[in-house]
C-alpha cells in the first residue's frame, strides 16, 4: 500500500504550490522576495504561531529545520504536488545560542527535481531516504522496514521514515560565503551541530512526531468529511447496487489506510513486528480503532446489497460508533491521563462518536415503525460524521 509513502512525502515536502516560472530573475531578486515572505519569522514565536514545528536538531552548517504543517495544501490524499512557491517556503532554517533564535534561511523541498529551476546557478541536491528518531537523528534506509527500532547510538525511538526528495536552500538572512543557494553555509559553523545524548535517555515527543500526528488527524478529518458528503448524497439520491455501496468502499479503504499510517513505527509499515502491537497499548488501540471503519464498510455493503435491513444496519453500526468514541476517553499519548489540549480534543471526538451511536440506536428502533426514525437516521448519520470530521480537521498538537 503506497499511501503512507505519499503522506510522508507530503509532510517533508510541505506540498508547496507552483509559482510562475522566473528563470530570468536574478539571485538578488529571489533573496529579496524570500526576505519579504519571511520577515515576520525573524521572531521564532511568530513562526511557531503560524504552524512551523521543529523537525531536526542542529545540523552543522544547516541549522534547525522548522516545517510548516498548517498548509491548506496538505490534502486528504496526501499526494505531493512537487512544485515551488517562493512566497510560501515550507521549511525555515534557524540557529540558536543562549536561548536566542536567529533565522538563517529557508529550504524548499519537493519529491523530485523540478523541470524549471527558479534559482539561478543553484543545484538541487537529494536528501536520501532516511529513518527519523525521537532525538531528531537520522539513519539512511531504503524502506521503513529496514529502520532500526531505536537509534544505534542514542537509543532514541523510531518515529518515521521518508523517501528521498530534492531540496534547495536560500540563505536569505545569514549571508553564505559559498553562495546564496549553496547546500551548506560555512557562516553557521560557529553554531556547531547536534550533540549525541547519553544512550538510554528518555526523549520527549519530537516536533517530527507532533507534525506527523497532526497531519494524520487532519487527513482523517478530510476523509470523514468526504464520507459524510457521499452518505448524504446516497440518502438524498438513492442508486442501485453496487453504486449504493460507494460509501462502504470508502469506509473499508479508510480503515486499510489507518492500519499502517496510525503508527509508522509498527507493523505492517515500520520496523516493529506484529507481536509488538500487543505490548504497546497506544498502538493496539490505534489498530483496533482502524478496524471499526472496515466493519462499518462491510455492514454497509451488506445493507446496500439488500442482505441487511436498514434498521438492522443501525443496530449493528451504533455499538461500533459508541465503542470507538468511548475508547477515545482512555486514549493517552503518554500512557497516563493528561488534562491537556490533546486529551480535550479526544474527548470532543469521543463525545461526538458516542452521541452518533446513541442517535443511530434510537433512530434504528423507530425506523421499523415510523417515518420519523428513518428521517433522523438519514440526517444524523452524515451530520454527526461531519461534526467529527471538523474536530479532526482542526486538530492541533501543541
Amino acid at each position: 500500500m503506497r499511501l503512507p509513502v505519499c503522506l510522508v512525502i507530503a509532510l517533508l515536502s510541505a506540498l508547496v504550490t507552483s509559482g510562475a516560472a522566473a528563470t530570468s530573475r536574478s539571485p538578488d531578486d529571489i533573496l529579496a522576495e524570500v526576505r519579504r515572505a519571511t520577515a515576520r519569522y525573524t521572531d521564532i514565536a511568530r513562526a511557531r504561531d503560524d504552524g512551523f514545528l521543529q523537525m531536526s536538531g542542529m545540523e552543522p552548517r544547516h541549522g534547525y529545520h522548522f516545517m510548516n504543517i498548517k498548509s491548506e495544501l496538505l490534502t486528504a490524499t496526501g499526494v505531493a504536488v512537487g512544485t515551488v512557491d517562493l512566497a510560501r517556503p515550507p521549511v525555515l532554517l534557524y540557529v540558536e545560542r543562549d536561548g536566542a533564535w536567529r533565522l538563517a534561511g529557508v529550504e524548499y523541498a519537493v519529491p523530485s527535481r523540478p523541470a524549471v529551476n527558479l534559482f539561478p546557478g543553484a543545484e538541487w541536491h537529494e536528501h536520501e531516504a532516511s529513518c527519523h528518531y525521537r532525538d531528531y537523528r537520522e539513519v539512511p534506509a531504503r524502506r521503513a522496514g529496514e529502520c532500526p527500532v531505536s537509534h544505534p547510538r542514542s537509543g532514541a525511538s523510531f518515529v518515521l521514515w521518508h523517501p528521498a526528495f530534492a531540496v534547495v536552500h536560500v540563505w536569505a538572512w545569514i549571508p553564505n560565503p559559498a553562495g546564496p543557494f549553496a547546500e551548506e553555509n560555512p557562516a553557521l559553523a560557529a553554531y556547531g551541530g547536534t550533540v549525541s545524548p547519553d544512550p538510554g535517555h528518555r526523549h520527549p515527543r519530537s516536533g517530527t512526531e507532533l507534525a506527523y500526528s497532526q497531519v494524520t488527524h487532519r487527513v482523517a478529518g478530510g476523509v470523514l468529511l468526504l464520507l459524510a458528503s457521499v452518505i448524504a448524497l446516497e440518502s438524498w439520491r438513492p442508486t442501485r447496487f453496487p453504486w449504493s455501496a460507494s460509501s462502504s468502499v470508502l469506509w473499508i479503504l479508510f480503515g486499510l489506510y489507518l492500519i499502517p499510517t496510525s503508527d509508522p513505527e509498527s507493523w505492517p509499515w515500520g520496523p516493529k513486528r506484529f507481536v509488538d502491537i500487543f505490548s504497546d497499548s497506544l498502538v493496539l488501540q490505534h489498530k483496533i480503532l482502524a478496524l471499526i471503519p472496515i466493519a462499518i464498510g462491510v455492514i454497509g455493503g451488506l445493507r446496500s446489497a439488500g442482505l441487511v435491513a436498514r434498521a438492522r444496519w443501525a443496530s449493528l453500526v451504533a455499538p461500533l460508533a459508541a465503542f470507538g468514541g468511548a475508547a477515545l476517553f482512555a486514549h493517552f499519548h503518554d500512557g497516563r491521563l493528561h488534562l491537556d489540549v490533546i486529551y480535550v480534543q479526544h474527548v470532543a471526538m469521543g463525545t461526538t462518536a458516542v452521541g452518533l451511536g446513541v442517535v443511530l440506536f434510537l433512530a434504528g428502533r423507530q425506523a421499523r415503525s415510523t417515518p420519523r426514525g428513518q428521517a433522523v437516521m438519514r440526517w444524523a448519520w452524515p451530520g454527526l460524521l461531519a461534526v467529527l470530521a471538523l474536530v479532526l480537521l482542526f486538530y492541533v498538537e501543541p
